[in-house]
């Protein structure tokens, strides 16, 4: 199991559109395969961080799910919405 996390920051006034995007991708990422949650957080003192926080089966699946349709709509979407480059982070639980 590995866990995923992605910072992006977008302007205040596009959280909402990144949220909309968000969501019409949602239980698409969410029934991909080997993908076994999946939420968005806003950080609690800047609203225009937004994080993805995912868990999958293994980094097998991540990467299909990366090099997938379903992956390359919802970034082609979110990304002209970004003022900084993204943060991604993989990690394994070791506790």
């Amino acid at each position: 199991m590995i866990v995923r996390i992605v910072r992006m920051k977008v302007s205040e006034s596009d959280v909402s559109v990144f949220q909309r995007y968000f969501n019409e991708s949602f239980s698409k990422i969410r029934s991909f395969t080997g993908c076994c949650d999946l939420s968005l957080y806003t950080d609690i003192n800047d609203k225009g961080v937004v994080i993805t926080f995912s868990r999958w089966e293994s980094e097998a699946h991540l990467n299909a799910y990366r090099d997938s349709d379903v992956f390359k709509s919802t970034w082609e979407q979110v990304k002209p919405l970004f003022i900084a480059k993204p943060e991604a982070f993989s990690m394994e639980e070791l506790i």
